[in-house]
C-alpha cells in the first residue's frame, strides 16, 4: 500500500507537495486520510495530572509534585515514556537559541514510574536536557494505562519569555512542571528538544493542580477556580457569582488593592487557589500581590442554534495603560474567533505582565506591559486567536509554527478593523512581509522554528507571511468557500493533532481544487508575486481595450484587473489561471466610457513585490 502511495505521489507534476515518509505510513495505516481529514485508525493519547504546587515569592522559588496517569488509547505496545522537561532550558550547558538567565532548571526529586523509583536517571536529565526517556518495568498495551510520579522545584527566572518573573511581584508559571512528552501516529515519541524558538507540542488530557500562595497575593490559572469562597473576601465571592454580559465587573478593585483586600485571609498566612482544566493540552498560572481582576461574560453561537457562554478574567496592575479595557477587548476576541469554532472552554484569562509580547496557554495568556489601545487589543486578538490554533487543534509548533502563528496572525487581522475600523491590519501584515520578501535573508515557512535563523525570519516566516497567505487565498477563493475550509478544518483536527498536509489537503478536499500550485511556492520557498499592466490598447473606436497583463515574479496566480472609464462604474476582468499563456496573459473587456486607466489588484490582496507596474493608462 506505502509503495503504490509512493508511486503515485512520485508520478505528480513539480510544485507537488512534498509527502514525508512518516505520513505515507499513516496514509497506509488508516490514521491519516488524503482528503486532509483524521483517518478511520486516528488515535491520540490521553492524560491525567493532579498536581500540588506552590510559590514562595521571596525566593523566587516554585515546587510541586504531581501523579500523571497515561492512557495508552495508541495500537502500540509501550515499552518507555518520555518526558518533557522545558524548565531545563535555563539550566547550565543547555543547548538553546534565545538568550536566557541561568537558574538551574529543575530540581528532580522523586521520580517514581509504574510504583518502582526511579534511583538511576540518564545522564544529564536533572541538569540540562529537556527531555528523558524512562524505560517502563512492564509492558503497557493497547487500552491499559500507568502512572508516572515526579517531584521537583525550580528557580523562577527573571525577564524573560513565555514564563518568569518582575522582581518579585508577578510571576507567570509556564514550562513549571515535568510532563509526559507526546507519542502519536508519526513519530511515536515526540523527542524534539526545547531550545526557545520552537514552541510546544503536547497531548490533550485532564488537570486537577491546587496551588499554594501567599495570602494577598491573587492566582490566575488554565481552568476553573473551585473554591473561590475560601480564598476570596465575601465581595469578592460575590462579584464573581453575579458576572454579566454587558458589563465588566471589579471583581478585586485597586481600592480593594490598596486597602488590602485581596483575598481571605488564614492562620498560615498561605491559600491554596483549587483549579480543574479538562480536555487541555498544558496549564499555566500567574500571581501577583499588584494585581486587580476585572471580569465578564462572553456569549457567541454554540453551532447548533443555541448559545454558549465563557467567563472572561483579566488579571492586571492598574498602573498599566489601557488594561482597564481589557476584560472587554478578550470578550470581544473571544466572541468574534468562535465563528471558526465555538471556544469551547468555560473561561479565558488575560494576564498583565513579565514579558514584552503575549504567549498563550490553555484559557490563559500572558501580555506584557502598556500599550496602545490598538496595540493591546491586537496582541490579546493574536494570542486568544491560538486558544484555536494550537490550543483547541493541536498542531506540533516545532515543526510548523505558522501552523499557529499564522492562524492566529490572520485571525487577529479580521477582528481588529471591527473594533479599530481605521486599522488595515491585514494590509500592515502584508507590507511588513513585502519589506523582506524575495531577499538572501528570508527563509520558507515550512522549515522547522528552531531552523528559522536571524534576522527577524521567525516572525516573517511564521507570523507575517502565512498570513498575508491566508488572505490572498481567501480573495483567490472567495470569503464563502475559504471560511467553509477554515471551519472544517477546525472542526475536524479539534483535540487531535494535524500535519502542514492536513491544512493543505482539507482546504482542497472543501474547495473542490488543486491548490498545490498556491501552496507549494507559498509555504515551502521563498518565491515572490510580481504582475504588471505591460500595455493597454483601445480598439473598436474605443469602444473596447485589450490588456497584455504580464507575470514578472515566480508564483503564477489568477489576474484581477479594474478598468476605470469616464461617468462610469470600473469595470471588472477577473481571470483564472488557466488564462496564462507563458508569462502572458491577453485581456480584452468593453468599455462604457472613455478609458481613464486600467489596474491590478486596486484592493492589494496580494502580495506583489513591485506594485508600480500595477497601474497603467493607454499606450
Amino acid at each position: 500500500m506505502k509503495a503504490l502511495l509512493l508511486a503515485t505521489l512520485l508520478a505528480l507534476p513539480q510544485d507537488t507537495l512534498p509527502v514525508p515518509h512518516a505520513y505515507l505510513d499513516a496514509l497506509a495505516a488508516g490514521t491519516r486520510d488524503r482528503s486532509g481529514a483524521p483517518g478511520p485508525r486516528y488515535w491520540t493519547n490521553s492524560l491525567d495530572y493532579v498536581i500540588e504546587t506552590g510559590i514562595d515569592p521571596t525566593e523566587a522559588r516554585v515546587w510541586g509534585r504531581e501523579q500523571i496517569t497515561v492512557h495508552n488509547r495508541s495500537p502500540h505496545t509501550l515499552e518507555a515514556v518520555a518526558l518533557n522537561l522545558n524548565q531545563n532550558v535555563f539550566a547550565p550547558g543547555n543547548p538553546r537559541n534565545r538568550s536566557v538567565p541561568v537558574t538551574g532548571g529543575f530540581q528532580l526529586g522523586r521520580v517514581v514510574v509504574q510504583g518502582t523509583p526511579v534511583t538511576h536517571m540518564p545522564y544529564g536529565a536533572s541538569i540540562g536536557t529537556t527531555n528523558v526517556l524512562l524505560p517502563l518495568s512492564e509492558s503497557v498495551p493497547p487500552g491499559a494505562s500507568f502512572a508516572v510520579e515526579v517531584d521537583w522545584s525550580f528557580e523562577v527566572p527573571e525577564g524573560t519569555f513565555r514564563m518568569g518573573r518582575e522582581g518579585t511581584d508577578v510571576f507567570y508559571l509556564a514550562q513549571w512542571y515535568p510532563q509526559v512528552a507526546v507519542f502519536d501516529d508519526l513519530n511515536g515519541w515526540k523527542r524534539d528538544p526545547y531550545l526557545g524558538d520552537g514552541e510546544f507540542y503536547v497531548d490533550y488530557g485532564n488537570y486537577d493542580v491546587r496551588i499554594s500562595a501567599p495570602q494577598g497575593w491573587l492566582v490566575s490559572a488554565s481552568g476553573v477556580l473551585q473554591n473561590s469562597a475560601d480564598v476570596l473576601t465575601e465581595t469578592a465571592h460575590q462579584r464573581l457569582a453575579a458576572l454579566e454580559p454587558q458589563r465588566v465587573t471589579a471583581v478585586v478593585s485597586r481600592e480593594d488593592r490598596d486597602a488590602g483586600r485581596m483575598t481571605a485571609t488564614s492562620a498560615s498566612g498561605v491559600l491554596t487557589w483549587h483549579f480543574v482544566a479538562e480536555n487541555v493540552r498544558d496549564f499555566a498560572w500567574g500571581t501577583s500581590k499588584g494585581y486587580v481582576w476585572d471580569a465578564t461574560v462572553a456569549a457567541y453561537p454554540d453551532g447548533s442554534g443555541g448559545e454558549r457562554t465563557a467567563l472572561i478574567h483579566s488579571f492586571y496592575r492598574p498602573e498599566q495603560p489601557n488594561w482597564s479595557e481589557s476584560a472587554r477587548y478578550a470578550k470581544h476576541a473571544i466572541e468574534n474567533h468562535s465563528v471558526w469554532y465555538p471556544y469551547p472552554y468555560p473561561q479565558m484569562t488575560v494576564n498583565e505582565g513579565v514579558i514584552g509580547g503575549g504567549m498563550e496557554y490553555p484559557m490563559i495568556t500572558i501580555i506584557g506591559g502598556g500599550r496602545t489601545p490598538e496595540a493591546l487589543y491586537g496582541v490579546i486578538a493574536h494570542e486568544l486567536g491560538h486558544m484555536w490554533w494550537p490550543i483547541v487543534v493541536g498542531s506540533n509548533e516545532k515543526a510548523h509554527a505558522w501552523m499557529d502563528e499564522g492562524l492566529a496572525s490572520f485571525a487577529e487581522d479580521l477582528t481588529m478593523p471591527m473594533l479599530f475600523p481605521n486599522e488595515n491590519a491585514g494590509l500592515n501584515t502584508m507590507n511588513g512581509y513585502l519589506r523582506l520578501a524575495g531577499q538572501d535573508a528570508e527563509t520558507e515557512s515550512m522549515r522547522p522554528a528552531d531552523q528559522y535563523g536571524p534576522f527577524g525570519n521567525r516572525g516573517l516566516a511564521s507570523y507575517g507571511k502565512p498570513a498575508t497567505g491566508l488572505r490572498m487565498l481567501r480573495a483567490i477563493l472567495g470569503g464563502e468557500t475559504f471560511d467553509r475550509a477554515l471551519k472544517e478544518y477546525t472542526r475536524r483536527w479539534a483535540f487531535k493533532h494535524p500535519h502542514a498536509l492536513d491544512l493543505f489537503w482539507t482546504f482542497e478536499d472543501v474547495s473542490g481544487q488543486d491548490l498545490d500550485w498556491f501552496f507549494y511556492p507559498w509555504m515551502y520557498t521563498t518565491r515572490v508575486i510580481d504582475q504588471a499592466v505591460a500595455s493597454v490598447e483601445l480598439i473598436d473606436g474605443g469602444r473596447r481595450a485589450r490588456i497584455v497583463v504580464e507575470d514578472r515574479g515566480e508564483i503564477r496566480l489568477p489576474v484581477h484587473l479594474v478598468l476605470e472609464v469616464e461617468g462610469q462604474p470600473p469595470v471588472v476582468v477577473d481571470a483564472g489561471r488557466e488564462q496564462w499563456q507563458g508569462r502572458r496573459m491577453e485581456l480584452t473587456a468593453s468599455l462604457p466610457g472613455a478609458f481613464r486607466r486600467a489596474v491590478l489588484d486596486p484592493d492589494q490582496m496580494l502580495a506583489d513585490v513591485d506594485r508600480s507596474n500595477n497601474v497603467a493608462t493607454r499606450r
